[in-house]
């Protein structure tokens, strides 16, 4: 008798997941050598209000890293969990409704149940700058495409720093960039809140299950301080005089699911234009 044909295992994927630690090695080869692109998410574990999951920003780049790459075809890597953050200015704090003396870190509001495990910003910057150099000098590939989850001043700081290094490494080729995940230049053109409805909108749509309402107060207003929960004007520094959650931007009340899928899909149509426009032309 011969020897029985062996079965193709099934992967504990869904289909046409390109996260690359699910591919062979000749699947990454092949698809390295079509293009040259891999795409890298990274974002911290951090406080999103009770309401929402930690990794919400990790959660929101994988999502949309694994949206990006069926439609360029190229893998990505798994999702870096790490971020950075500074302490607040005293204006800033002001903003939010504390005093202004505080050291308080990215949103690691004294009233949090759990802190937020953000990484030293030269830590992070080592991490990120060793991660991408190994996919182009040990993997191969021609280009990294970074989904940033993360919005903080020093993190993207840092990312602008080293795309700046290394594509002059690159002898002046672009190999290497940043971009948001699901923020589309309609919504970044104004301000973006933290853990307000258009996250909590986004994270509805990618990842079901990883909100939960019912863990906000029912009514009444939501106080910065108190959840840690912020919208983008307050981040402008122009907060409501009593430093509450704006009612447009309130996620008990315009949390949607679809909202979120338009979102997304808006800012996949931007990113993709870009990428093949800066990242991908000849």
């Amino acid at each position: 008798m011969g020897k029985p044909e062996a079965s193709r295992p099934v992967r504990p994927i869904e289909e046409g997941d390109w996260n690359m630690a699910y591919l062979f090695p000749e699947e990454v080869a092949e698809a390295r050598e079509r293009l040259g692109l891999v795409i890298l998410p990274l974002a911290p574990v951090e406080w999103h209000g009770p309401h929402m999951a930690m990794g919400c920003d990790p959660l929101l780049a994988h999502g949309f890293a694994r949206r990006l790459a069926a439609e360029l075809r190229c893998p990505y890597f798994p999702p870096l969990f790490i971020g950075t953050e500074r302490e607040r200015s005293p204006e800033m704090l002001r903003s939010l409704g504390f005093q202004g003396h505080e050291y308080i870190e990215g949103m690691d509001f004294p009233g949090n149940a759990v802190g937020s495990p953000y990484l030293r910003e030269e830590v992070f910057a080592a991490v990120v700058r060793d991660t991408v150099t190994a996919l182009f000098e040990r993997m191969g590939f021609l280009r990294v495409l970074i989904v940033n989850g993360h919005g903080a001043d020093n993190q993207r700081g840092v990312l602008d720093r080293l795309c700046a290094e290394l594509n002059r490494a690159g002898e002046g080729t672009k190999r290497l960039m940043w971009v948001y995940p699901g923020f589309p230049r309609s919504l970044i053109a104004g301000a973006i809140g933290h853990a307000a409805a258009e996250e909590s909108s986004m994270l509805s749509y990618l990842w079901p299950g990883c909100t939960d309402l019912s863990r906000l107060p029912a009514s009444g207003p939501l106080r910065n301080v108190d959840h840690a929960v912020v919208d983008g004007d307050t981040f402008d520094l122009s907060p409501t005089p009593d430093h509450t959650v704006r009612d447009d931007q309130d996620p008990r009340a315009h949390t949607d699911a679809d909202w979120g899928r338009r979102i997304v899909e808006e800012a996949l149509a931007e990113v993709l234009e870009d990428v093949r426009r800066q990242l991908l032309s000849p």
